[in-house]
């Protein structure tokens, strides 16, 4: 699989505007990641004609209808396509139960069907008893809470029961549907009859008619149910052009500036570039993408050729102010119908001579568009796209984005799989996180390092999937750095999503979230402040001796440093290991630093090290040391000798240093 975001990708034509954030996960190595972008909705702004409605869903996720959870979400999917969704309109909430309930969303979290559906795409099947009743009563509550959006008696409220009707609660649950009928006005309440096995007895009991009872045997008579509640929506008509770029082009990267850098220039007559790739308002998917959508079109002339010779300067340039990366591929995306005033004939084949791989673009139907000029532009028909073939745009593009991988085709307008959000917002002064995971999280969320402060640390023991944290300047390892143009400041934190209450487990997942607050530095603050790139300090030592227990870590592998002397390093995998009953590993080593310039340098002699054979150490010859560390009292003495050992030096130390050697130091990390 390669890399995602090695590609530096100028977007010719339209393009662009918020505030920079990002979130870049931290894969733990065990599992993969649970939490992931959700794209930003691209629909356009609708004006809404239908009659209110306040429906509530109340979905049985109960273990004796696992087989059916996916029947029950699809009959929800039918309903919120049938009716019309928006604040005016009809409103969703939805409430998922077994033996215990759990309010998913409110009235109020979602007034756009296409994110609703998206919600519904992360509900996962709970399992567990059915109490029927409990979930009337949990759902009374809910309504009765202002919070929760519910509208007044005005507006109709209908209470959509997904049950095969049994339950371990009788009589509480018709008890429960009567005194909801009873306390909220207005307030009706239908149900969908699950599976092969229906108690519709009791589902009668709770709709008091069968005509408000669908099953599997009338399933027609869904959506007409709900037709009193279909009304219009007028929509704004979003350029072709436009929405191809924020659906189909951005939707499918990742900008951040260690991931995907983009620049933007739009042309007719002349060109304009509208950010250079070292830009930190336009740093992510959400600022660019906005941009885009608040662009205008220019009139005037094509002149394709200006603008590619504009991004020929930049995908070229040496001055480091543009935020061009040397040894990182370039790809220059070009959107056009043709018909340029001059050739780009020439320009074009002068950037792929120079290694920019070049994708010409068009959403205008034949005869309309120049096919010959895109293929031109392209240098290959496999790189040119026009209504007849956009569907295999995403085959090739992601080729170079890094969704590609080798010997696998992709399916037409592919697009990647999403499982959750993560929304990050800044202040001057603070940050302010929230995170919807695929399951709930009932463990901890906590800035890394402070898992013991009750200020950077939530622990959480409700179903809920959305966990939200704000963070001030000055704590919880919060870094706000001024950025080096004074134009505002960078924060920066690592937060670490524990799922289980008490142990780290392979599904937890550390996330680096990042933002950028526009804000004028203080030209003192400026002054004082220090700007280093990692880049600036380099560190490197190696590896001599042989493994001690193979369970461990065994001898490293050196083939790397004998056969690419200008990219040499030792390198050898090693499983995640710790003792039970203990939380830490301390590990101790002794680094010893050879001057490889230095041709007479004993020291070079000896790398690589020619290791002997030696017979392995099995773990059961350390029983004994293993029994007398299992022990309380052994381990209680061992703990407070580190304790003192720790604070009487320092964690990295000079020692007596390797004969042959530049130095050694001594090593320490947990």
């Amino acid at each position: 699989m390669r890399r995602l975001g090695d590609i530096a990708t100028p977007l010719l034509w339209f393009l662009l505007v918020g505030l920079t954030s990002s979130v870049k996960i931290i894969d733990n190595g065990l599992a993969p990641p649970e939490i992931v972008h959700t794209p930003v909705s691209t629909k356009p702004r609708c004006k809404v004609f239908a009659p209110p409605l306040d429906l509530l869903f109340i979905l049985d996720s109960s273990g004796s209808l696992r087989e059916k959870f996916q029947d029950e979400i699809d009959i929800i999917r039918r309903i919120i396509k049938h009716v019309t969704i928006g604040k005016s309109a009809t409103r969703v909430m939805l409430i998922q139960f077994s033996g215990t309930q759990h309010l998913e969303f409110n009235f109020e979290k979602f007034i756009d069907r296409e994110e609703l559906l998206a919600a519904l795409d992360v509900l996962r099947h709970v399992s567990g008893i059915t109490r029927i009743g409990g979930a009337f009563e949990f759902a009374l509550q809910q309504l009765k809470d202002p919070g929760n959006g519910m509208r007044d008696g005005t507006v109709p409220k209908i209470v959509y029961l997904l049950s095969d009707g049994r339950t371990h609660d009788f009589p509480k649950d018709w008890q429960m549907a009567d005194i909801l009928r009873r306390e909220i006005p207005n307030v009706d309440i239908w149900a969908y009859g699950t599976g092969d096995y229906v108690a519709m007895t009791a589902l009668a009991n709770y709709t008091q008619s069968e005509v408000k009872i669908v099953t599997n045997e009338n399933l027609q008579k869904l959506e007409p149910q709900f037709d009193r509640y279909r009304g219009t929506e007028i929509c704004e008509q979003q350029p072709g052009t436009k929405k191809f770029l924020v659906e189909r082009v951005l939707g499918n990267i990742n900008i951040h500036p260690e991931a995907v850098r983009v620049a933007l220039i739009t042309y007719s007559g002349q060109s304009f570039v509208h950010f250079k790739f070292n830009s930190f308002l336009y740093g992510n998917n959400t600022s660019v993408q906005g941009f885009v959508k608040n662009i205008r079109s220019i009139k005037g002339t094509t002149a394709t050729n200006v603008a590619l010779m504009d991004a020929f300067d930049l995908l070229t340039s040496k001055d480091p102010s543009t935020g061009i990366r040397e040894g990182v591929p370039k790809m220059a995306l070009v959107m056009t119908d043709g018909h340029s005033h001059k050739s780009p004939k020439d320009i074009s084949e002068k950037m792929r001579a120079s290694g920019i791989i070049m994708i010409a673009v068009s959403v205008t139907p034949r005869p309309l568009v120049d096919e010959a000029e895109l293929q031109l532009i392209a240098g290959d028909a496999k790189r040119a796209f026009t209504p007849p073939n956009l569907h295999d745009f995403e085959g090739e593009f992601m080729k170079h984005v890094g969704f590609g991988c080798d010997g696998i085709e992709l399916p037409p307008d592919a697009k990647p799989q999403v499982r959750g959000a993560t929304d990050v917002k800044c202040t001057e002064n603070s940050m302010s996180i929230v995170v919807r995971t695929q399951r709930a999280l009932q463990g901890l969320m906590y800035a890394h390092n402070y898992h013991d402060e009750p200020d950077c640390m939530i622990r959480k023991t409700d179903n809920s999937r959305e966990i939200q944290m704000t963070f001030t300047e000055g704590t919880c390892g919060l870094v706000k750095t001024p950025s080096a143009d004074g134009h505002g400041y960078h924060f920066n934190i690592t937060v670490i999503l524990q799922f289980h209450p008490l142990i780290i487990t392979r599904a937890d997942q550390g996330l680096d979230m990042s933002c950028f607050v526009p804000s004028v530095v203080p030209r003192q603050e400026l002054d004082q402040a220090v700007f280093k790139n990692a880049a600036d300090t380099q560190c490197v030592y190696r590896l001599h001796s042989c493994e001690v227990d193979q369970h461990f870590l065994e001898t490293p592998n050196y083939s790397r440093f004998k056969d690419f002397p200008d990219d040499a390093y030792v390198f050898q995998e090693m499983s995640v290991f710790k003792f039970p009953g203990d939380g830490d590993l301390l590990f101790h080593c002794k680094i010893s630093l050879c001057n490889m310039q230095d041709k007479n340098a004993p020291c070079n002699q000896n790398i690589p090290p020619k290791c002997p054979k030696k017979t392995p150490v099995l773990p059961v010859r350390q029983k004994r040391d293993t029994e007398q560390w299992m022990t309380q009292e052994w381990r209680s003495k061992q703990i407070r000798k580190r304790q003192i050992e720790l604070k009487n030096r320092s964690r990295r130390q000079i020692v007596e240093t390797k004969a042959g050697y530049y130095m050694t130091l001594q090593v320490e990390t947990r």
